[in-house]
């Protein structure tokens, strides 16, 4: 979490305040930053919309003074940070229509298999700023809650929540807080929320949570009747949900649950009262707090705990060095770590995960810890969750120095660093293999051929960004490499420079000379969201435009993403200042697509 939130949280309200004194507060017109040759955008407005004045009447003072009546502060607009610590100007939404902008928030991916797509996402939902105008559908801020929950930040979503004075009367809000509630262990409070959740909501699933809290207090004739109304009202039968209910208090021998996939906060509450061992489907739910839950607790297998934990970390729900410690301790025998790569290869889940992972951590040369991480980064390219085992590979390179000795590893250390965000230290890898070939080391060219395209397109301290013999170079190195794949890798190269306004004069053609003309048929985004991108940065409106590009990237983010949804996403964050969310972008998808 971002260090500066407790201090953005308790100055929340007056920067709110702030937002709304009037257009004095407006973000200038941001920059575009687009190809000289792309037609130039409009500028934003540069002061929020007129809102109607107060309607209250003004109250006589002493000595004819007037005093106006104090008026309710609007809270639609608060957040966790601001644009001094992270977040977006305070008029970010001014511009946007608020009917289209709730409908965004609330359809929004979740969960985000992305980190970066995942971080832009966040840095909106959290910003302090004034609400967009419009028909009101929802509290704006019990959105953004919601939506924060639901990509696993609870912690945050629960904060924004508790900054909220109406907050026990909204169905979004409470939702979180309950959710919250269940997962920290506190069934008390929990059920007093869901009390409370059923005086603004008649929502099933607030029926259900009530039945568990009387289930708890022994009461079985009103879970009687509490199912005999969800019967009425036609909600589809839960075998898993009625089961669990009737084993509260028990001990849990006996008790066999199935179908729980679709588990939830109340699942995992139901699971710890009735003392069952969560079954193995459970760790397939796409809820990454409770992913997160299960792999912090002591419930079910190892292996159980390990699978959810890799879920968990997929979706930015855990700290990598988590999972890392998860696998560290996990329990194998010596010779399954010693011959790890067959072990993981015929194992094909967690535990084969694990073996390359402790192998790699039990290596003591640096070589050999070296091979051993790019044998575990291999399996992930060929077996999926490369992302996951990058981020956790490079939590043992920490006694691992970068030096001429290593350049035969340096083009998957660098990708594994770049992958996990650690520009820095990838860079120091990207200059020993440079040293290495300047040196005449022949197999360093490629390598560092490769290297220029990572940096150019994650604007690294690199040079030659813009020169087309570079990019010529890099291409006859692909080439060589692997003939196969080279048309559609310099294609997919050339489509993230144009995005991020990197393309050489006449790079297109240096690049793909070899690839084919011909139409193809790929997975496309709603023309809705493209066109909707696109307007939403031509005419300057950020915190729209980032949400939409999120939207057009979907779960898997920029690696599941066509290079056309690429090239628009790109061109869109540029548009409207965020430059540096498009190049951590533009890398996930080269390093992804083999790059």
């Amino acid at each position: 979490m971002n260090g500066c939130r407790a201090k953005a949280i308790s100055g929340a309200l007056a920067l709110l305040a702030a937002a709304y004194a009037g257009p004095g507060l407006a973000q200038t017109t941001p920059t575009l930053l687009l190809p000289p040759s792309r037609e130039a955008r409009p500028a934003a407005p540069q002061t929020e919309p007129e809102r109607p004045a107060a309607s209250t009447p003004a109250l006589p003072g002493p000595a004819g003074i007037e005093i106006e009546n104090a008026q309710p502060l609007d809270t639609e607009g608060l957040g966790l940070i601001d644009a001094a610590n992270g977040g977006l100007s305070a008029d970010t939404w001014a511009a946007s229509n608020r009917t289209f902008v709730e409908r965004i928030v609330r359809e929004l991916p979740a969960p985000i298999a992305s980190m970066p797509a995942r971080a832009l996402a966040l840095r909106v939902l959290e910003t302090t700023a004034a609400a967009p105008s419009g028909p009101k559908g929802a509290n704006f801020a019990a959105l953004r809650a919601l939506k924060l929950r639901q990509l696993g930040e609870i912690a945050l979503a629960s904060n924004l929540a508790s900054l909220i004075p109406q907050r026990n009367g909204d169905e979004n809000l409470l939702r979180v807080l309950i959710d919250e509630a269940w997962l920290a262990d506190d069934d008390e409070r929990a059920c007093n929320l869901v009390r409370d959740a059923l005086g603004v909501s008649k929502s099933p699933d607030f029926q259900k949570a009530l039945m568990f809290c009387q289930a708890l207090s022994g009461d079985q004739t009103r879970v009687q009747l509490g199912l005999a109304m969800l019967r009425d009202q036609g909600v589809p039968e839960d075998a898993a949900f009625v089961t669990l209910l009737f084993a509260v208090g028990g001990d849990g021998k006996g008790v066999k649950i199935d179908g729980l996939r679709d588990a939830t906060p109340l699942t995992i509450a139901m699971l710890r009262a009735a003392k069952v061992a969560p079954p193995p489907d459970v760790a397939a739910t796409n809820d990454p707090a409770v992913l997160a839950n299960l792999a912090a607790g002591d419930d079910g297998t190892p292996e159980f705990r390990l699978a959810a934990a890799e879920r968990a970390e997929a979706f930015g729900a855990i700290d990598p060095q988590m999972l890392a410690t998860l696998y560290a301790d996990f329990e194998l025998t010596p010779a399954q770590v010693a011959d790890a790569a067959n072990f993981a290869r015929k194992d094909g889940g967690p535990k084969g995960r694990a073996a390359l992972f402790k192998a790699a951590q039990a290596a003591s040369a640096p070589a050999e810890r070296l091979a051993a991480l790019q044998r575990l980064w291999q399996f992930g390219r060929e077996r999926g969750g490369y992302a996951t085992l990058a981020r956790v590979g490079v939590t043992l390179l920490s006694d691992v120095p970068a030096g001429p000795d290593y350049v035969a590893y340096s083009a998957d250390v660098a990708r594994a660093l770049l992958m996990a965000g650690h520009e820095d230290e990838a860079l120091g890898w990207m200059r020993f293999a440079r040293a290495a070939q300047a040196a005449g080391d022949e197999k360093a060219e490629a390598v560092t051929a490769g290297f220029w395209m990572l940096a150019s397109l994650g604007g690294l301290n690199w040079d030659g960004a813009r020169d087309p013999g570079r990019l010529e170079a890099w291409r006859k190195s692909i080439e060589a490499s692997a003939p196969q794949t080279a048309p559609a890798r310099a294609a997919l190269a050339t489509t993230l420079l144009a995005g991020l306004g990197m393309l050489p004069p006449g790079g297109t053609i240096v690049a793909t000379t070899q690839a084919p003309f011909e139409r193809l048929s790929v997975p496309m985004p709603s023309p809705v969201l493209w066109t909707s991108l696109h307007e939403a940065a031509v005419a300057g409106r950020p915190a729209e435009a980032a949400l939409l590009a999120v939207h057009l990237l979907g779960v898997e983010g920029a690696a599941g993403a066509s290079p056309y949804t690429m090239l628009a996403v790109l061109d869109g964050l540029r548009a409207v200042g965020f430059e540096q969310a498009a190049r951590r972008l533009a890398l996930e998808s080269a390093i992804a697509s083999g790059l």
